[in-house]
């Protein structure tokens, strides 16, 4: 083929790719207009893992997005944070996460996101749509040597939204340094996209927004096909579900107890090894009751789903709920593998749930711990146990879901 020729036919075949290319953009132009006004968020955002330099934000999407958040020490924010890992911002159809680093001890921060859809066409077809902003929300970071500490704790609310709205309108009344959710979020994750619900949006209103969150696994969180999933979304600090952190006078280890049954029964089939787990968590223990900033806490509280004792008269039905020989109540291995640990490193109390009845135990000789359990999903079941404490006193409240004290247990340091 001679140069003019080859010149002309290139020239015809760059048009007529031109041609088609604009004519696939004028088609798609209705349906990225479409997706970008179909655009929204699907939950306030939540705080998670604070940590005096930093904290994690997540917010759900209805659709594949991107985003930012600005943040600031006033309301005119002035800073940003893309969230972008090994050089690509953060892109997914349900939850979006931000880290935000760089912050200070015990200082409030203003902040707020905004979002915007991704439609993608092809690899080098992308467009952004139309950018939306949550509302203005503020946090406070930890900070180790404040003179204060306080926590709220929920646990076993299982899905019930009635129970879940009830308790984040008491913490918005009665705000607190953090809040642990305690386990037994779901009842199952058979779903993957069950979790904005269960775990994001779970009563329709803010909840994690203002105070900072951190999740405790409970033995309905590990069941289901797709429970897997939730660490892609949502884990401790280090993408763990056992870790340890200090607020003011206030030492807190949260802890994962894994299933409530052998881990060989034919029911889990074979997935499950959680025996190896709790002992990796005992390894983990030895060291963190070691370390200064641990020992030298005015106080020591343990997060931990299931409790590690029961000691008083045992319902009737639980033979039959656990069926025979197990006494899927208590964690037997963790308390055989932890509990030496907790009474070596001075923990003061081990605050858990599981057995939908709240329940005290006072410590007494050979357990210097005391074993606090909180109550069920059912409104009047339900408990949001508070801690509050100085450098010389913890006190640690149930309250339902009226905010009336019905048991309140003090702390004197020892």
């Amino acid at each position: 083929m001679d140069r003019r020729r080859f010149l002309k036919t290139s020239g015809i075949s760059l048009m007529a790719t031109k041609l088609a290319s604009d004519a696939v953009a004028a088609t798609e132009e209705p349906k990225r207009k479409a997706v970008s006004d179909a655009f929204r968020l699907l939950s306030a955002p939540v705080l998670l893992n604070v940590a005096p330099d930093r904290v994690s934000v997540l917010i759900a999407v209805s659709a594949h997005a991107t985003g930012w958040v600005e943040f600031g020490e006033t309301e005119a924010l002035g800073k940003r944070s893309d969230g972008e890992v090994g050089g690509m911002r953060p892109l997914h159809n349900r939850i979006l996460r931000f880290d935000i680093t760089g912050l200070k001890p015990g200082k409030g921060y203003f902040y707020r996101i905004r979002v915007c859809p991704v439609i993608f066409s092809n690899a080098y077809r992308i467009s952004r749509g139309t950018p939306v902003a949550s509302e203005l929300f503020s946090f406070r970071t930890l900070n180790p040597s404040a003179a204060t500490a306080s926590f709220t704790c929920w646990n076993d609310t299982h899905e019930n939204r009635p129970t879940l709205s009830a308790l984040t309108d008491l913490l918005q009344r009665n705000p607190t340094d953090f809040l642990v959710w305690n386990g037994d979020i779901t009842n199952d994750i058979h779903r993957e996209e069950q979790l904005v619900g269960q775990f994001i949006d779970p009563a329709g209103k803010p909840f994690a927004a203002s105070t900072p969150l951190f999740l405790g696994r409970g033995n309905h969180d590990v069941r289901g096909r797709d429970a897997r999933h939730l660490a892609e979304m949502m884990t401790g600090p280090d993408g763990r579900y056992y870790y340890a952190f200090r607020q003011g006078p206030l030492a807190c280890l949260v802890m994962d107890t894994g299933e409530d049954k052998p881990d060989e029964l034919p029911v889990y089939a074979g997935l499950n090894n959680y025996a190896a787990y709790r002992t990796e968590q005992a390894r983990w223990l030895a060291d963190v009751i070691k370390q200064p900033w641990f020992r030298k806490a005015a106080f020591r509280v343990a997060f931990l789903h299931i409790p590690l004792l029961w000691e008083a008269e045992l319902p009737a039905n639980w033979a039959t709920v656990w069926g025979a020989g197990i006494k899927g109540w208590i964690c037997e291995d963790g308390h055989q593998k932890w509990h030496d640990l907790l009474c070596k490193g001075n923990v003061d109390a081990v605050i858990s749930g599981h057995t939908h009845r709240h329940a005290w135990f006072a410590p007494r000789r050979g357990r210097p711990y005391a074993q606090l359990i909180g109550g069920g999903p059912a409104a009047d079941n339900a408990i949001a146990i508070t801690g509050h404490a100085t450098s010389k006193q913890l006190q640690i409240d149930l309250q339902n879901l009226e905010g009336k004290v019905v048991e309140s247990h003090l702390f004197r340091r020892k």
